[in-house]
């Protein structure tokens, strides 16, 4: 008697069934206990489904969010040990750090949980790929003024001219882990947003979503990686009207078109007028034909 909709329970008392019939009741709990094992068994198939398909992508983003991770750990040790970026770049080795620590804080829940983890159930697997598509582009941005920018140290005179000594003075540590960095965060990227686009298209997330319907991998807009589901169905729904426009009134554009046929009439016309030039070459010739 756990269902308020078929019986009420007081303290010391028989139940007091309503008005609903017994049978229908029920049939009611039954449907209902069927639809949810239905359910479950619909979300234990997806989460396994996600568990085969998508292996490899949690794989490669978690060797990459490792490789981040160890990669902040080379350059707090080159800080402590006074080796230091120049002047004028430290302003882009500042931002790809900062790009790592994001990287890392929202790609750990990710790939640790998996399709069961608090970071898919709660919703924010949608935002932690749109911030890890951010960061990328941020460290690609800073490695690009990084090549604009940047110089080359100049050698002592006494140092000798090897080419690994040359290597040293064009790039550095702080160099060397910005170009790292660039290349983990792109990889990262790119396992994300798989890993993402499997939970959309099996059908656990975004939360509350049936697992039973899924979807196809074409159906995933590229514009969820800056956005959220409903807002890029919303784009996408508002850009398909916008372009439909145009080919509704192409055929009112094209009348005038049609109408502009009736303006070459008058060229028709220029035929009746070149007459009096007939009548005037017979009037010629009578005149010519008199004694």
């Amino acid at each position: 008697m756990a269902h308020g909709d078929f019986a009420v329970l007081a303290a010391d008392e028989e139940p007091v069934h309503r008005s609903t019939p017994a049978g229908a009741s029920k049939g009611g709990v039954a449907d209902a206990a069927r639809r949810l094992e239905v359910l479950q068994a619909a979300f234990q198939e997806a989460h396994a489904k996600v568990d085969v398909t998508a292996r490899t992508w949690r794989v490669q983003g978690a060797l990459a969010t490792g490789f981040l991770l160890l990669l902040l750990v080379m350059r707090v040790v080159a800080w402590a040990q006074g080796i230091t970026p120049g002047q004028t770049v430290v302003g882009m080795h500042f931002l790809t750090t900062g790009a790592d620590i994001w990287c890392i804080c929202c790609a750990v829940p990710l790939f640790v949980g998996g399709s069961r983890g608090c970071c898919v159930s709660s919703g924010c697997a949608g935002p932690a790929v749109t911030i890890i598509c951010s960061m990328c582009v941020i460290d690609i941005a800073a490695f690009a003024s990084f090549c604009l920018m940047d110089a080359p140290r100049p050698l002592a005179p006494e140092t000798p001219k090897s080419p690994l000594t040359i290597l040293e003075a064009v790039l550095g540590v702080w160099d060397l882990a910005l170009l790292a960095s660039v290349a983990l965060e792109l990889a990262l990227c790119a396992s994300t947003w798989r890993l993402y686009k499997e939970l959309r298209v099996v059908g656990l997330y975004p939360p509350g979503s049936n697992p039973a319907r899924g979807m196809k991998g074409d159906e995933v807009s590229l514009m969820e990686l800056v956005c959220e589901v409903e807002d890029a169905k919303y784009l996408q729904q508002k850009c398909s009207c916008m372009g439909d426009l145009p080919k509704q009134d192409g055929p009112q554009r094209d009348a005038p078109k049609q109408d502009g046929s009736q303006r070459h009439a008058p060229k028709q016309d220029g035929s009746q007028r070149d007459v009096p030039k007939q009548d005037g070459s017979h009037r010629s010739a009578v005149i010519d034909g008199l004694p």
